[in-house]
């Protein structure tokens, strides 16, 4: 088994509880993990035989995009169970990250990780 990750992928969703919030798209990062077997594609050198990471991009930034989410764990799962449904993966984790807090706060950001074994 390998891993295939994406790191810091920013997507602007429209994300928050509060009012203020709800009102204009928030800026969040993320990254995707996804666990598989890589020696098929390693001995092939064939994109048929791995996962086409420029697609898991694009569902990324599509999901951000497809409706509001009150949570960054409801964007989160929502993109751990699509990449699961669309691509022949063992295993996903989702950090997402989101760092305009609608608080007055002494941190960088605040991350959620969810993880989704293929079922």
């Amino acid at each position: 088994m390998g891993v295939i990750r994406l790191r810091d992928i920013t997507v602007f969703p429209r994300l928050g509880v509060g009012e203020l919030e709800k009102e204009w798209v928030q800026k969040v990062t993320l990254d995707v993990e996804m666990t598989l077997d890589l020696a098929p594609a390693a001995e092939s050198d064939e994109i048929r035989d791995t996962v086409d990471y420029q697609r898991v991009y694009e569902l990324v930034r599509e999901i951000s995009a497809r409706r509001k989410y009150h949570l960054v764990e409801a964007l989160a799962h929502r993109i751990a169970v699509e990449i699961l449904t669309r691509f022949q993966i063992a295993h996903v984790l989702v950090r997402v990250r989101k760092s305009n807090l609608p608080f007055d706060a002494h941190l960088n950001c605040v991350e959620v990780e969810i993880e989704e074994p293929a079922r």
